[in-house]
């Protein structure tokens, strides 16, 4: 998205989300208080990526959906949106997943003996696999989802050869065929592990984070830009209407439920079928009032944009490469309240700037590059 393009109330979601993630593993620095807060922000780390999630659907749908309509859906329009795909989301992530690797050999670090699957998005693809590089489990989820929703949009276009009244129907018939799939997954796994142990570590590792259990959490992304293109002017009308009932629906699945005990050991349908997709269509709720959010003062919607912009750096840079490598040298256990405080501002103010200069001098290049006539001239 061009700069004079850009939407301040998505960057706000982006900034947002990527700073939940950011802060619930800084939770790591003070391991030694563990109590309702630092509980709840684990939930809210968990949150933030759901909403880049939806966020992903939204904008990616929002594309094919464009394409869609302006000009057939062919051979080549597909490889032309998967060519300006992968320029943005591969190089970064193949250099990150480098300089781990590089890394971990250098300190010692014993690498999984399957480490080729990170090359190929399959660490996470249908069971847990992911003892190193963890936080690279969502992007297996998008670049699935950026893989496979193209080609169902061309069988849909194939199907109906090109001719159906309304090109978006088209777009409609395709998500909900996915939705539909990808939720029948998770019906699918909650069938196969009946009788089996219940446990939120279970859950997380073998449902919440596997690729083939949830696609669908893009995908309705795709179906919010849907009724957002067909139905605008209601939307903007309910938009706060919509929000409120979206926040409302959030906070009864992310608190008012498990306080009053819907557990997964005693509800293993809600939580393996239901909690996601709910989850997923508060946020969609939400999203539109975000969207018409008008923008503050300049100065602060620079920060917001900025932070943006760096989202998908700092969500690369955070973790596995600068969290692990500073509690190396650092006995967090030992340190005070104050001192971990410190160590997080320093934590947090180290991450923004490496992902930064990133984002400038290796991901801002590669997708100018992207941008050149040259690949254009190839797949216009």
């Amino acid at each position: 998205m061009k700069q004079k393009d850009r939407i301040y109330g998505l960057d706000l979601m982006r900034a947002i989300a990527i700073s939940m993630v950011v802060l619930s593993h800084a939770l790591y620095i003070f391991q030694e208080y563990n109590n309702s807060i630092t509980q709840a922000m684990q939930v809210i780390g968990v949150q933030g990526v759901e909403v880049f999630f939806v966020l992903s659907g939204f904008l990616i749908g929002g594309i094919l959906l464009r394409l869609l309509k302006d000009r057939d859906f062919t051979v080549k329009v597909m490889l032309h949106f998967w060519l300006r795909r992968w320029f943005r989301t591969l190089p970064l992530y193949y250099l990150m997943l480098l300089i781990n690797i590089i890394v971990a050999l250098i300190i010692g670090y014993n690498l999984p003996q399957e480490i080729w699957k990170y090359f190929f998005f399959l660490q996470n693809f249908h069971e847990y696999h992911i003892p190193f590089f963890p936080e690279s489990w969502s992007l297996s989820v998008e670049e699935y989802a950026y893989l496979l929703a193209p080609l169902c949009i061309y069988f849909w276009f194939i199907f109906f050869n090109g001719k159906a009244k309304r090109r978006d129907n088209l777009f409609l018939y395709a998500s909900l065929f996915l939705v539909a799939v990808f939720f029948a997954s998770k019906i699918g796994y909650y069938t196969l592990t009946i009788g089996e142990p219940k446990s939120l570590d279970l859950w997380n590792s073998n449902l919440k984070a596997i690729v083939v259990y949830r696609l669908d959490a893009i995908f309705y992304g795709f179906l919010l830009v849907y009724v957002f293109k067909r139905f605008n002017a209601k939307i903007i009308k309910l938009k706060n209407k919509l929000f409120i009932l979206g926040m409302a629906f959030w906070l009864i699945v992310l608190i008012v439920l498990p306080v009053f005990g819907v557990t997964i050991e005693k509800f293993p349908f809600y939580w393996n079928v239901l909690y996601l997709p709910f989850n997923s269509i508060a946020i969609c709720l939400m999203l539109p009032y975000l969207y018409f959010l008008k923008k503050p003062h300049i100065r602060r919607s620079k920060v917001i944009e900025n932070i943006s912009l760096y989202s998908y750096a700092i969500y690369l840079v955070h973790y596995t490469f600068f969290l692990y490598l500073i509690r190396l040298y650092f006995d967090f256990k030992s340190f005070s309240l104050f001192e971990c405080l410190v160590c997080a501002v320093f934590y947090l103010v180290i991450t923004y700037l490496l992902s930064k200069y990133m984002y400038l001098y290796f991901e801002r290049p590669i997708t100018d590059l992207r941008d050149s006539k040259f690949v254009k001239s190839k797949f216009v």
